[in-house]
């Protein structure tokens, strides 16, 4: 039985460094940032086309179908996105501008618990009229 809607059984701390390497990060608390320039600096495409076969491990086949397949620096982030989706991390995107040219920069945040949490506090009571 799948372990959610991407993965059949859920990524390991090792997939998770090469992963990780692969686009220049050391740990996911890195505070690093890349631009879809620097994955062609550092051959991200490639290292996750080496990487694929392990890749394929953990995602459900319909979706290493989707995913792994005509690598490009656009589907290598979707893949880091999900991944690190799974350790409570998402990757935060930024447009910047540089010498009249735009790029998005992408950097790794921890996601917030959004965990409804009630009011401990009661209101004082008192009469509220409506004229």
């Amino acid at each position: 039985m799948p372990k959610n809607q991407l993965f059949k059984k859920l990524p390991d701390g090792v997939i998770m460094n090469k992963l990780l390497l692969s686009f220049g990060l050391t740990s996911l608390k890195d505070t690093n940032h890349f631009s879809r320039r620097d994955l062609e600096t550092l051959g991200t495409v490639m290292a996750i086309e080496n990487l694929k076969p392990e890749l394929e491990k953990y995602y459900l086949p319909c979706k290493s179908k989707n995913y792994l397949n005509d690598l490009n620096n656009k589907k290598v982030v979707t893949i880091l996105r999900q991944f690190v989706k799974i350790y409570g991390y998402s990757i935060q995107s930024q447009e910047k501008y540089s010498k009249g040219d735009k790029f998005i920069i992408y950097g790794l945040t921890e996601i917030e618990n959004k965990i409804y949490r009630p009011v401990t506090k009661k209101p004082s009571s008192g009469i509220i009229s409506f004229n």
